[in-house]
C-alpha cells in the first residue's frame, strides 16, 4: 500500500504532511487499528544503475491515525529526500470539508 497517495473523495481526511494539511487516506490507519502488523519499506536507488538497497522499518509513532501515518512517511522521506518524488502533489484536490 502506498499511504502517501491522495485518496478518492470520501476516502480520506485532512492531516498534516510536512506542516501542510494534505488529504490523506484512512485505510492504512484503520488497518493498524485492527492489530495488523505494520512494516514500513522503501527502496534506495543506487548510483549508475547498480541496483537498490531495500529497507524495512518498524513504525516509531502512532500509526493508528492518519496524522501518525503521515509522520511515518515523512520519516522515511527524510532518510533519503533526494529520491522522493517531490513532483507528486500531495495537496492537490484537497476537499474543503473532510
Amino acid at each position: 500500500m502506498l499511504p502517501d497517495q491522495a485518496p478518492k473523495e470520501g476516502e480520506g481526511v485532512r492531516a498534516p504532511f510536512f506542516g501542510q494539511p494534505a488529504y490523506t487516506m484512512t485505510l492504512a490507519a484503520r488497518l493498524a487499528q485492527t492489530g495488523a502488523t505494520v512494516i514500513l519499506a522503501y527502496a534506495e536507488r543506487l548510483h549508475y544503475g547498480a541496483g537498490y538497497h531495500l529497507y524495512f522499518l518498524q513504525p516509531t509513532g502512532d500509526k493508528t491515525i492518519p496524522a501518525g501515518v503521515n509522520r511515518e512517511i515523512e520519516r522515511l522521506i527524510l532518510r533519503c529526500p533526494s529520491q522522493y518524488l517531490w513532483g507528486y502533489n500531495r495537496y492537490k484536490g484537497v476537499p474543503e470539508t473532510s
